[in-house]
């Protein structure tokens, strides 16, 4: 059995314990909040750098097939205008004869 000095230091003791825990166990749960946060922060933000530079190339893309075919259908035009067959045209540039025909 304890004295009451005895006693009094283990009361003591548990309490720092107990406080003790708490605080770790705060600053876990803190440090998790904070991480979790910064993890979607930093996802999000590389997600969206992804997202821009995919929607760039793709852009560019549709970008230069447009011009292929506008630069086609020009040329097309132009050898038309020429008098050169549609048939030659169409083979000459890759066009439908009804492409052709359209211009």
């Amino acid at each position: 059995m304890l004295n009451n000095a005895e006693r009094h230091a283990y009361d003591e003791h548990q309490t720092a314990m107990m406080i003790q825990n708490d605080v770790l166990s705060t600053a876990r749960e803190e440090g998790l909040a904070e991480g979790r946060a910064k993890g979607i922060a930093e996802g999000r933000a590389e997600g969206i750098a992804e997202g821009r530079a995919e929607g760039l190339e793709e852009g560019r893309a549709e970008g230069r097939a447009e011009g292929r075919a506008e630069g086609l259908e020009e040329v097309a035009r132009n050898l038309k205008n020429m008098g050169v067959s549609v048939r030659d045209i169409a083979l000459a540039t890759g066009l439908s004869e009804d492409v052709v025909h359209s211009l």
